[in-house]
């Protein structure tokens, strides 16, 4: 299974996905579980992953005036993978580091801004210890090292259960002294379930393609102009990521929302040619992506909804088939 998103943590006062500036590291809210005291940790992505985290930490920070942890994990089946750490503090620079391997600033995946190079596993520890001190946090020590150090020193194939980077990263939260992560927060409605969907179901979603779209006109590939549902199917997406666990747009005017960007995306559709099967790349033909989600979008939005409700729970919280988080970890017993 892949993985790409942000895990961020912090302290508030709010629900984090009502705080200023949270769709600058994501806005595509998957989970949130809320530590106790305040604490929260949230997993997110946005529409041009990866963020900057380096700056939008920093930026975060000094808004919410609070402590601010993130790690943007990019994981593909376990072959190529990767996870950037930032933290920072109100008053204090952002500092860096990169899982599994500190020293390795050529994973294999896309990081903004690169991994930096000189990293190693003492000094990643050392600021993660640093963070925690001025957080206020109670530290393990034991955990942290074990979970820092998983696949790079001590793993082989016959160790335990494995550990893919979002597992990694979870660690590293429960060595913050929050041993067992609690299940998430429970959404206010299901962004995946109709009307939603078919404005929000990720990359097959009408708002996604009409980030597409957008993309495509920015780089000189697609000179029609933007259809009249683009703007509002992008904003509502936001609408209802921000409106997730309450205190936003009320679910009722959400729904009609997206109602009206379906029933004028379809209008639109009425007698105009599909999108052309290749477009023209620096020279090269290559198949339009835009093709694939016209011709399946809602066949396969179909598909994962039909997925959800033969797995999913009555009040959705971000979970699936299982909650791939919640518990003690695979360490227990280390304090």
């Amino acid at each position: 299974m892949s993985y790409y998103g942000t895990v961020v943590m912090t302290r508030a006062e709010v629900v984090m996905s009502r705080l200023p500036g949270i769709e600058a590291i994501g806005f595509r809210h998957r989970r949130l579980r809320e530590l106790g005291g305040g604490w929260q940790v949230l997993e997110t992505s946005g529409g041009d992953d990866p963020p900057d985290l380096e700056q939008a930490v920093g930026e975060a920070a000094r808004s919410w005036k609070a402590p601010v942890f993130a790690a943007y994990v990019a994981d593909v089946c376990t072959q190529i993978h990767g996870a950037q750490f930032h933290g920072t503090a109100a008053d204090t620079a952002t500092w860096s580091g990169h899982l599994p391997d500190p020293a390795e600033v050529n994973c294999g995946m896309l990081h903004r801004p690169s991994v930096p190079a000189g990293g190693t596993m003492d000094s990643l520890q050392a600021q993660i210890v640093g963070w925690a001190a001025g957080a206020g946090l109670t530290l393990s020590q034991a955990r942290l090292g074990r979970a820092l150090r998983y696949l790079l020193e001590w793993r082989d194939d016959s160790d335990g259960p494995y550990l893919d980077r979002v597992d990694q990263v979870f660690e590293v939260v429960r060595a913050f002294g929050f041993p067992v992560i609690p299940a998430p927060r429970a959404y206010e409605f299901d962004p995946h379930d109709l009307p939603f969907a078919d404005v929000a179901a990720g990359m097959w979603g009408l708002a996604a393609r009409a980030l597409a779209a957008a993309a495509y006109r920015r780089a000189g590939i697609d000179e029609t102009q933007p259809a009249h549902w683009e703007a509002e199917a992008i904003t509502l997406e936001r609408d209802l990521y921000a409106s997730l666990y309450g205190g936003g747009h009320p679910v009722a005017e959400l729904a009609a929302r997206a109602e009206w960007v379906s029933a004028a995306y379809d209008a639109a559709q009425q007698g105009a040619p599909p999108p052309p099967s290749e477009i023209t790349v620096k020279g090269h033909r290559v198949t339009n992506v835009q093709r694939i989600t016209h011709d399946l979008g809602r066949q396969m939005i179909a598909n994962q909804r039909a997925v959800i409700r033969a797995h999913g729970a009555p009040r959705p919280n971000g979970t699936v088939f299982t909650d791939p988080t919640a518990g003690p970890g695979i360490w227990p017993c280390l304090d």
